[in-house]
């Protein structure tokens, strides 16, 4: 299991390419849901995490998922 010290690297894409991708350096230990906060926090028009549906390798991401475990290399 990953240290509190580690940390993942995403890009963040949006399905409709009309803003650039982007990423964000953050700790495994955090959730779907604190993803989503922090892409408010950092894309151009701040989506609330409610309406935000994130999808990684065809499957959508539940809010309580935490991340060391749906991005498993």
């Amino acid at each position: 299991m990953a240290s509190s010290n580690e940390s993942i690297t995403l890009i963040i894409r949006t399905t409709n390419n009309k803003y650039a991708d982007f990423f964000l350096e953050l700790s495994p230990l955090l959730t779907v849901h604190d993803l989503k906060q922090k892409i408010t926090l950092n894309h151009p028009t701040k989506p609330i995490p409610k309406d935000q549906r994130l999808i990684f390798s065809g499957k959508l991401l539940d809010d309580a998922s935490v991340l060391n475990q749906v991005f498993i290399k």
